[in-house]
């Protein structure tokens, strides 16, 4: 809700109590929220980078060898790690401790 001069309120950040013109109560500040996207990052980037390696190691112990199969697994591993990542850079930006 605007201010009697028609100007946003500055609101506290939630991390770091920096008062940002525009923010709504309770959100991060733009630069507090860059830092928890990039430590979801890291974290989504390794998450699936293990998801992928057991993907491949089971698709590639599970398929019967030839050029189709090295084609499908591929694919899978790829989409494993695509959407592991996905999953969990979601859920860590809603999880991750301050």
């Amino acid at each position: 809700m605007p201010s009697l001069g028609g100007l946003q309120p500055e609101v506290p950040c939630v991390r770091c109590h920096e008062r940002i013109p525009g923010l709504e109560w309770g959100e991060r500040c733009p630069a507090c929220r860059a830092a928890r996207r990039r430590r979801a990052n890291r974290l989504a980037r390794r998450i699936s980078l293990l998801a992928s390696l057991a993907a491949a190691l089971l698709l590639g112990l599970r398929m019967t060898p030839g050029a189709n199969a090295r084609v499908w697994i591929g694919v899978g591993v790829l989409a494993t790690f695509l959407l592991t990542r996905l999953i969990v850079q979601r859920i860590a930006m809603e999880l991750l401790p301050d």
